[in-house]
């Protein structure tokens, strides 16, 4: 409802009789101010719908941030709006555990999707000629495929010479799959692939 709406109702609500008559200037800017204040409470009301949903929150953003123990080490300095809801998202649907699906489904909610996973396993002689050596320690090693699009930098005319042609990378997701990676894994982080 707008300020008209609750301004009729307002009007309709009072008494009758000539002392309530809406020519009376007084009255009418006391029902128009009372208007004013009860649309306001219904646009809040309805703003507060979308406090309670993550991915749209503004105003209790900070709340939602400290019940999840956000921010934490991995959360950028500086992150934008998008960015903080996003963590707050991956934070959310974060069911634990530790497996590669998991890890994907982090990957997703931190602005990834279309993210795999690739393990590598120990070369044996069931294997054919053409696949990679890789040792026993190659087992707790895999390797996360994430979209090229996502966080690349191309260099610039302003560039240095040292600076590559283009790089990826976001330190977010890398510092999240450190720390939540179960302990004798290492995970490797493709752009691109």
């Amino acid at each position: 409802m707008d300020v008209s709406d609750y301004e009729d109702v307002l009007w309709r609500l009072l008494p009758p009789g000539p002392a309530w008559s809406r020519d009376n200037a007084d009255l009418a800017a006391f029902v128009k101010v009372g208007a004013r204040r009860l649309a306001a409470v219904d646009a809040a009301a309805a703003r507060l719908l979308d406090e309670g949903n993550p991915y749209k929150t503004l105003a209790m953003l900070p709340d939602w941030e400290a019940d999840f123990g956000l921010p934490d080490s991995c959360s950028a300095a500086t992150p934008t709006l998008a960015e903080r809801r996003a963590t707050l998202v991956a934070r959310l649907t974060d069911a634990g555990g530790v497996r590669i699906p998991r890890f994907v489904q982090i990957a997703a909610a931190l602005g990834y999707p279309g993210a795999s996973a690739k393990r590598f396993a120990a070369h044996t002689c069931e294997f054919s000629c053409e696949a990679p050596l890789y040792s026993e320690d190659w087992r707790f090693t895999w390797q996360l495929n994430v979209p090229a699009t996502a966080n690349a930098i191309d260099g610039t005319c302003e560039s240095g010479v040292e600076d590559p042609l283009s790089a990826w990378g976001n330190t977010q997701l890398s510092c999240i799959l450190a720390r939540e990676c179960p302990q004798p894994s290492t995970v490797l982080i493709s752009y691109g692939a």
